[in-house]
């Protein structure tokens, strides 16, 4: 089935801070005519069964987007999917325990298109081959580093070449994070202070006595950048890894709010007033990765704000926006989305246009939008 919209937004003046000062963006507004078309693809399972109650938020995509690596946690098992033939292919078998062990508690799988896979698990990282051999372990305590910092183990992303670990280090629910980086031929650490996000780690709820929410960081690797972000704010901290060099960015949005603007109550009496504070939060604005669109030459990203959530606190209607970032991350382009546009879930690009997740009737699908503006 495919679906077409036209969006006609009036033109916008768009402006991106980059560092300590405010810098105006391109004029105008490149998604000020843009044109959404959907279709929904389904998969050939072949008899092969799919773990789809969490989606494939724990899974990856090679880079040329012709397969999608889908880890099932039930069978330990990473599964591979043709998407030009939109099909099952063969999985990949993995031990839980032993030498090779993946553990049970696998976070998330990567491909490093190289016929192997990085597999992150509670304080456990390891390369891992398509026969289920271990062939690094880059776990932290399995590394010979000398340093005070803890969790370093948070969030951890190994870059392309594999000579450096990104991690954001701190204590949880009692501060604030920085952005470490590891380097793994010297097992030298350089640890930086990211205190423009620090107001995210106040964001939490809970009794006199134990925290039981706070907001969380985590980093994602996009077209040689590391960024540091949170679903609580459109800014940003971004590391070059050719220039070597951090720098923040943060947005002025004209459609939407450009963070979550509900502060919690930190310290609730009773189960009632902890439910209701965590209602109006998630409530509020949410901010999902950018990726980068090669075609296009942009960083894409979406972003939501709840007008209903259910029980546990999920959305299930939402105002749905769509930003676009040039190469130097200004903002260039924003978009409110036709509410028949669904948030995108565990979404990647291929071919140009984006591929999200959908579940139909406990079937592997997604919904392929492309995008003309």
């Amino acid at each position: 089935m495919k679906i077409k919209f036209l969006l006609f937004l009036g033109p916008l003046f768009i402006f991106s801070c980059g560092g300590a000062s405010s810098e105006k963006a391109e004029s105008g507004n490149i998604l000020e005519n843009l044109t959404l078309m959907v279709d929904t693809v389904m998969i050939d399972s072949k008899g092969a069964l799919f773990e789809l109650i969490r989606g494939p938020h724990t899974s990856s995509v090679s880079e040329d987007g012709k397969y999608l690596y889908l880890f099932n946690s039930r069978t330990h098992q990473i599964q591979q999917i043709n998407l030009d033939k939109l099909s099952w292919e063969k999985d990949f078998d993995f031990e839980v325990e032993g030498p090779n062990g993946i553990s049970d508690m696998v976070l998330k799988t990567q491909t490093l298109g190289d016929g192997t896979f990085l597999i992150t698990a509670f304080n456990r990282l390891g390369v891992f081959s398509q026969d289920g051999t271990k062939l690094k372990d880059l776990s932290i305590s399995s590394l010979p580093l000398q340093t005070d910092l803890q969790e370093l183990e948070y969030s951890m992303v190994l870059s392309k070449d594999q000579n450096q670990l990104f991690s954001l280090p701190g204590v949880r629910f009692q501060g604030p994070r920085t952005f470490a980086k590891i380097d793994l031929q010297t097992y030298e650490i350089e640890n930086f202070p990211i205190k423009e996000m620090d107001w995210i780690f106040e964001l939490k709820v809970g009794t006199a006595n134990q925290v039981v929410f706070q907001e969380y960081m985590y980093l994602h690797e996009t077209n040689n950048q590391i960024l540091a972000l949170s679903p609580s704010t459109s800014a940003f901290y971004r590391y070059d890894l050719k220039k070597d060099s951090l720098t923040y960015h943060s947005f002025v949005h004209v459609l939407s709010p450009v963070a979550n603007d509900s502060k919690p109550r930190t310290i609730v009496e009773t189960d009632q007033e902890y439910q209701e504070e965590m209602r109006k939060y998630f409530m509020g604005m949410y901010f999902g990765p950018l990726i980068w669109q090669e075609d296009k030459q942009v960083y894409l990203r979406f972003g939501r704000k709840s007008n209903e959530i259910d029980e546990s606190w999920q959305s299930t209607s939402s105002q749905v926006f769509m930003y676009a970032y040039n190469r130097d991350f200004n903002l260039i382009g924003e978009a409110e989305l036709p509410k028949e546009i669904k948030y995108p879930r565990d979404f990647f690009f291929k071919d140009g246009k984006l591929w999200s997740y959908v579940n139909v009737e406990d079937e592997l699908g997604f919904a392929v939008v492309e995008f003309k503006f």
